[in-house]
């Protein structure tokens, strides 16, 4: 079925554009710690979590094609320093980790969206696939940036604080754990373009 150029704009367009772009940055971030780190069970998780990072950026590329528009790259004066510093294996893995944040559910108001059928059906069984993805990227990160912390505190395990299980990261908390506060940003942004979408 051909795409006509004067596809309606759906109002979460921008929200696919900003989890698109910024999933697939996240993914050659952590594929560049994986590359660097000396702990090869650290370096396993985050080639997992980079791998899932970047189909998510092609995937939402994809749907943004598949809603007759294309995707909107952004710019980011700061993606090659990123890059360096978690590329760089004189930079600790505690220092690329950054300090323990509470838990969140950045993922809330899509969900709110979701439940009231503000996107399409197809969309919408996409965000259930990515959020339940990153839900589960998210603890796998949490447990292996304890697990870091743990062998830097001389074996005493440190607290996560993911009581509840179910906080998230992508674009969520534990990518956001990983990623500079250009990234942090970029996280925000998607926040309120979810906010903007009702």
């Amino acid at each position: 079925m051909a795409m006509t150029q004067q596809a309606e704009k759906p109002a979460y367009l921008g929200l696919l554009n900003a989890i698109s772009v910024g999933e697939s940055h996240a993914g050659v971030y952590l594929e560049a710690w994986a590359d660097a780190t000396p702990d090869e069970d650290l370096a396993c998780t985050l080639r997992f979590v980079a791998a899932r990072e970047t189909s998510h950026g092609d995937v939402f590329c994809r749907r943004i094609a598949e809603l007759g528009h294309t995707l909107q790259p952004k710019r980011d004066s700061e993606a090659a320093a990123r890059l360096a510093k978690f590329a760089d294996p004189a930079i600790s893995d505690l220092e690329k980790i950054g300090p323990e944040r509470e838990a969140q559910d950045f993922f809330s108001e899509i969900k709110k969206a979701m439940a009231a059928g503000d996107y399409d059906p197809m969309t919408c069984n996409l965000m259930e696939w990515y959020i339940a993805e990153e839900e589960d990227s998210g603890r796998r990160l949490r447990d292996a940036y304890a697990c870091v912390r743990e062998k830097a505190a001389g074996g005493r395990r440190a607290k996560t604080n993911d009581a509840a299980g179910n906080g998230v990261s992508g674009d969520a908390d534990a990518m956001m754990a990983c990623m500079t506060q250009g990234f942090g940003r970029l996280e925000k942004s998607i926040e309120k373009l979810a906010k903007a979408m009702k």
